[in-house]
């Protein structure tokens, strides 16, 4: 018989980490056998149109798409009214379809996924992402004594004495949860480390296409260091700037290419601020059919995250994302396993304090870097064997899936949701 699984994500379909891992993870389970159930909680009401082409495409993958609304105020009540309301939902979905495994994405939906476990002995599988309490924490938003923040510390302590699996992004924060974690001690065997990973062939690009990129942006004789994603919070988008300044003062080749959603006058004024004029950077939002593109043709990567102990539970999707091209990375001390794949493998250059100094030298060896004729070649092949969707990431979940299951997963010939797929083109509510 074919098992089915229940993911539960605590955010929205548009959202991009959901486009990058959360909807590609699921597609690679679903390969595998597994009928995939996704329940998602909506912050934005879809239109009709938009929630069938959304179906269509992931039934045809394999995964029936269920969302119900998410709440934000009272912040607390809404959460726990969301739970609530998930729960039911969850129950009716693992009653109809016997589902075997509930795999809960974060906090929230572990909440749910336990009553599941609870009531219809169903496996759950806590993919943490993150120390979540200390996150809020770490970035102001909640006291150290609040309520939400003991009450989320201690249902994550119940789930990792109740979960039949694990996953954790980084082996720094599976090897610290372990030793101090009193419910995690006997259960380092349950426990699988998944990185971010990113889908490494859409960065199989050709260099002439590269160059031919290059030659059309003017861009044969600079240097060109990317930073893809948000600006500001976590980002320390001052210290990018001030390391820029500071590189191009070291080369005036650099040009700074801000691939962001953000708005784009945070990096202007930073980089004014620094004295740097706007001939010599670009600030715009790459759609991900172009981000390989625009990051292939790029020389270095750079990623100035404000390092606390919640990230070293952190692994970003912009690291993966710069290796697969083939980039060098110039990345801040202190982010979940960043440090030691940079070092080890010779592919970046670690920063440990932020000054004038430490910029002039990392620009120095930044530019070693890019100069070493096989550097390229060295960082894709880092992000095949640890960061590949295909390679690392999807396997990795299913083998805990197996493993949960007790018995090794069978793919099927073909998705068993795709006649599901015909009846949605053809107007069919599939839900």
């Amino acid at each position: 018989m074919t098992e089915a699984a229940l993911y539960i994500c605590y955010d929205q379909m548009a959202e991009p980490l959901v486009q990058t891992q959360v909807i590609p993870y699921l597609k690679e389970i679903a390969k595998r056998g597994f009928l995939v159930h996704l329940l998602s909680f909506e912050r934005v009401s879809l239109s009709v149109a938009e929630k069938q082409a959304m179906a269509r495409d992931l039934v045809a993958a394999g995964i029936r798409w269920r969302h119900l609304c998410y709440h934000t105020r009272p912040s607390l009540l809404a959460t726990l009214y969301d739970i609530a309301i998930g729960t039911l939902v969850s129950i009716s979905i693992c009653k109809r379809h016997n589902i075997e495994i509930v795999h809960a994405r974060s906090h929230v939906p572990a909440a749910i996924a336990l009553v599941l476990r609870q009531l219809r002995g169903c496996r759950l599988l806590f993919d943490m992402r993150g120390l979540l309490a200390e996150e809020y924490v770490d970035s102001g938003r909640w006291k150290r004594n609040s309520l939400k923040f003991k009450l989320t510390q201690g249902m994550e302590r119940v789930f990792f004495r109740y979960a039949d699996g694990i996953v954790m992004l980084t082996e720094r924060i599976k090897h610290e949860l372990t030793l101090s974690q009193p419910e995690l001690l006997n259960k380092g065997a349950d426990i699988e480390v998944i990185p971010c990973c990113v889908d490494t062939e859409k960065f199989a690009i050709s260099d002439d296409d590269r160059f031919a990129y290059r030659r059309k942006r003017g861009w044969d004789s600079r240097i060109i260091l990317t930073y893809v994603g948000k600006l500001g919070g976590w980002y320390l988008t001052d210290e990018m700037a001030r390391f820029f300044a500071v590189a191009r003062r070291e080369d005036p080749r650099f040009f700074f290419q801000i691939l962001t959603q953000s708005d784009p006058s945070i990096m202007a004024r930073a980089l004014a601020a620094q004295g740097v004029g706007p001939e010599h950077y670009e600030t715009r939002c790459a759609p991900p059919s172009q981000l390989p593109l625009a990051l292939l043709s790029s020389d270095a990567g750079i990623s100035f995250i404000r390092a606390t102990h919640s990230k070293l539970a952190s692994s970003p999707t912009k690291f993966g994302e710069y290796l697969a091209a083939g980039l060098p990375v110039v990345a801040s001390a202190g982010i979940g396993d960043c440090d030691r794949m940079l070092r080890d493998g010779k592919l970046g250059v670690v920063v440990d304090h932020y000054s004038e100094t430490a910029y002039r030298s990392a620009a120095g060896e930044l530019k070693a870097l890019i100069d070493e004729p096989d550097i390229r070649a060295r960082c894709r092949k880092l992000a095949e064997e640890e960061l590949s969707l295909s390679k690392v990431g999807g396997p990795r979940y299913c083998s805990v899936y197996e493993k949960m299951m007790g018995e090794p997963i069978a793919p099927p010939a073909a998705s068993p949701y795709r006649a599901l797929a015909a009846r949605s083109d053809s107007g069919e509510h599939t839900l």
